[in-house]
């Protein structure tokens, strides 16, 4: 499909007006570029703010350069966009539409996200599986990255913690660290430990996000924990464990914890440096390393409360590749210290499930900023002294953050506490000040003639309304059931769905699949009955009214082969949901879930998101020189505008146009 095609489907031309006038065309040549991520930067808060007089650093763009708006992917999901912005491709170019697709074979639900893997060779000895090859593995995205042309050209090369790109592809002349998508070391996503002196609490079921512990202190005031691992070597596997101990002090309010030889002391309230230790994979033979923190959490009279993060992959001593070249993480942990090595640093389910308090997860989330900044500035300083270079960073605060803090900002939220945003209601602008200041700091030091570009992936927009995709399908017949449908199961289509009758299913966070014949394993719907099936489904969305407010939920329905091009179509939904503010989706589809009723209050933590219409939540573009004025960007353009700068000529199979 053409630019214009696009544009026409989605809506662009009306919807997505300019931020501020945009500056002539001119072209801009140079061997040294810095691209700076600012994962969730919202336009419209940027425009807010410096209306307001803040932002003194980037309001300057406005002058001379560039501050626009820029359509993210549909959807607006971060592995999804920023796999465009490497590519120059859509997503059905480069595979990735999201956190979430289906096996179509079996509709079990898949990681979109997780690199694909060949298995290396082993021998089994006593019972053990001894390691002979490592195997391989390469990251989920297709397509070439915009930084493998620049280093055929032997122009140095920063990548670091770029989505979508665990692990991180082979880097011929420079270096980089795996972001989003990188797991722990038990190969989740991030599985973190609560102690607790709560019985009831300790109780709770943290599914594959946390696990819960009761905190027995015996008379001399010991207690005794572990931390789970990853499988060990057995022919018949068994997770590892790291025994410690813990201390208290209950006068002072202080533990020592004691754990492989190390002893750690911690008052309540304070976050542990990062503390390594060792799983033992085969007995005296095998181990690997991890490293986690300790925040006390509670420790007043009999209530005690200690969490303890996901182990995180060893920087100086990887289990498994998480840079390239091998060495790099072992060089910034050399020159560092221990960092965040897990592809979300911000452990959000802590405060997702209510196991951290607002403040306790404002002080996380700052402390993984502040080692952010750490990092960025060491890389900063190597970029200035580089003649040639190509450096692209990446921070995830504000997307981290908004997700948690949208509630304490807008009291029509029904989360909004106003006891809670008194005390701390500015925490998202907060951390645009603190990137203003980032700003301020890059273009104080970078010479006037090299190119920085500042982008975010999408915007953000308060969550007050959740659809359920299923149930909407369930109850206008696209969607049916062996039986009443269990409401309390995250997996019912999988567990209860009747495919023989069943048209459509949701899975993933916005997205429809047709239950097609010859491609789901149960598949009813001919293919020349697809199109007529998907237009009664998108004119269904489209009319459907919230039954308390009487509104369209619902903006936009993108059909995925009329607005993307590419040969990994299947890879993602058939439909994409775009809900228009304040709605969002129930993110209990995902695994394919159904609700009791299709539209319900958000309750949650979670009050900000971006699944929505990209219209809606439109990323933020910046640079310090003019970009092209006769069209509005795509995330997708960037690619091919960065080569340009280089001199490079866009390669063909990209979809993105260059923007000077």
């Amino acid at each position: 499909m053409k630019r214009r095609e696009f544009i026409k489907h989605t809506g662009l031309l009306v919807t997505f007006p300019a931020l501020f006038a945009r500056q002539a065309r001119a072209d801009v040549k140079s061997e040294k570029v810095l691209v700076l991520g600012f994962d969730g930067m919202d336009p419209g808060i940027v425009r807010s703010m410096i209306k307001r007089g803040e932002l003194p650093n980037i309001r300057r763009f406005m002058h001379g350069g560039t501050l626009t708006e820029m359509l993210s992917t549909a959807p607006p999901e971060s592995p999804c966009a920023w796999a465009s912005f490497s590519t120059g491709k859509d997503p059905a170019g480069h595979g990735v539409f999201g956190f979430v697709t289906r096996d179509p074979k079996n509709y079990l639900p898949v990681d979109n996200s997780a690199p694909i893997r060949t298995a290396g060779k082993s021998w089994e000895i006593g019972g053990w599986n001894i390691p002979i090859t490592g195997g391989s593995s390469h990251p989920n995205r297709e397509g070439t990255p915009f930084w493998d042309y620049i280093m055929d050209r032997k122009i140095e090369s920063t990548v670091f913690k770029m989505p979508a790109n665990y692990p991180p592809s082979e880097m011929k002349h420079g270096r980089a660290i795996s972001g989003m998508g990188t797991p722990d070391i038990t190969g989740a996503q991030g599985i973190y430990t609560l102690y607790t002196s709560d019985e009831n609490e300790a109780m709770r079921d943290g599914g594959s996000k946390g696990r819960f512990n009761y905190a027995f202190f015996d008379e001399n005031e010991m207690m005794e924990g572990e931390i789970q691992g990853p499988n060990n070597l057995k022919t018949e596997p068994e997770a590892t464990y790291v025994p410690f101990k813990v201390y208290r002090d209950n006068r002072n309010h202080t533990i020592r914890i004691d754990i492989q030889g190390k002893q750690i002391l911690l008052q309540e309230g304070r976050l542990s440096d990062w503390v390594k230790i060792k799983f033992e994979m085969i007995p005296l033979l095998n181990s690997v390393s991890a490293i986690v923190k300790f925040y006390l959490l509670d420790h007043q009279n009999d209530r005690f409360r200690l969490y303890i993060s996901p182990p995180n992959i060893a920087p100086s001593d990887p289990g498994q590749v998480i840079s390239s070249p091998e060495s790099y993480s072992k060089e910034l942990a050399d020159r560092l210290g221990p960092f965040y090595t897990l592809g979300l640093p911000s452990d959000f389910n802590v405060i997702k499930q209510e196991t951290f308090s607002m403040e306790n997860y404002i002080v996380h989330l700052r402390a993984v900023f502040e080692e952010n900044k750490k990092a960025f500035a060491f890389e900063f300083e190597r970029f200035l002294h580089t003649k040639r270079a190509m450096m692209f960073y990446y921070f995830a605060a504000i997307d981290l953050g908004s997700h948690f803090f949208w509630a304490l900002r807008d009291p029509n939220h029904p989360y909004h506490h106003p006891d809670e945003a008194k005390k701390f209601g500015d925490q998202i602008e907060h951390y645009y000040r603190e990137f203003d200041k980032i700003v301020g700091k890059v273009v104080k030091k970078l010479p006037k003639d090299v190119p920085l570009i500042i982008l975010s992936d999408h915007g953000f927009a308060p969550l007050r309304r959740q659809i359920n995709l299923n149930s909407l399908l369930y109850k206008n017949g696209f969607l049916k059931f062996s039986g009443e449908p269990d409401y309390e199961d995250s997996f019912t289509l999988l567990n209860q769905a009747n495919w023989d009758e069943t048209q459509a299913y949701a899975m993933g966070l916005n997205g429809i699949f047709i239950n097609q014949r010859g491609r789901e394993g149960n598949g009813i719907v001919n293919a020349g009955d697809k199109k007529k099936v998907m237009g009664e489904i998108k004119k269904m969305l489209l009319s459907f009214q919230d039954p308390k407010t009487g509104e369209n939920p619902v903006g936009k329905v993108f059909v995925s082969e009329e607005v993307y091009q590419g040969e990994f179509h299947d890879r993602g939904a058939d439909l994409i949901v775009g809900c228009k503010r304040p709605y969002g989706l129930d993110y209990s589809a995902a695994l394919g879930g159904i609700g009791k009723e299709m539209v319900t209050e958000n309750l949650t933590r979670w009050s900000g998101d971006h699944i929505i219409d990209p219209h809606q939540v439109p990323a933020t573009l910046m640079a310090n020189f003019k970009m092209n004025n006769k069209r509005t960007p795509v995330i997708w353009d960037l690619a091919p505008t960065i080569l340009k700068i280089f001199g490079i000529d866009t390669p063909e199979d990209m979809r993105g146009k260059s923007l000077i």
